[in-house]
């Protein structure tokens, strides 16, 4: 009988497993291709021409600031709308406090840890993040998996970066 019992049971977690569909492996170099199209489209689109630095963050920058670019290690002061390609709004803080950060500390989106080392006091710019660079595959409460992301970003104030 209790033979019986172990054949049941391996037969039913057997049954289970072959029911059970490969996961997708997630290939982040082909979603970053994928993610360049659209931000190119995108960018087509709209009549708009962007700078690329060298991970493929795209950026416009639409008033030049002063002083030393931001660096590792330097404090950002910033106010900043996030929307998706769609034109969704997924954050601001456009009429409250600045957003406070430090570059490098991995306490924001890596792709503003890369995009912040480019502009200076008073920069005012849109930057336009691959996945790669953002929530990735996972995604969060108010970002699909997945997406391309987009920031109206004020530069307030750089500090620690002489």
């Amino acid at each position: 009988m209790k033979t019986i019992r172990i054949f049941l049971v391996l037969g039913i977690v057997a049954l289970a497993f072959s029911a059970c569909k490969p996961e997708e492996v997630f290939d982040i170099e082909e979603q970053f291709t994928r993610d360049t199209v659209l931000i190119e489209q995108y960018l087509a689109d709209n009549s708009l021409v962007a700078e690329k630095d060298e991970n493929g963050i795209r950026y416009i920058i639409k008033e030049q600031g002063t002083g030393a670019n931001g660096k590792f290690g330097t404090t950002v002061l910033v106010k900043y709308t996030g929307y998706l390609l769609d034109g969704s709004t997924f954050d601001t803080n456009v009429g409250g406090n600045t957003f406070e950060f430090v570059i490098g500390q991995g306490s924001v989106v890596q792709g503003w840890d890369l995009a912040f080392k480019l502009f200076n006091k008073g920069t005012e710019a849109t930057i336009y993040i691959p996945s790669k660079f953002g929530y990735g595959n996972t995604g969060n409460l108010f970002i699909p998996a997945s997406s391309v992301l987009i920031f109206d970003v004020r530069v307030v104030d750089l500090l620690g970066n002489e």
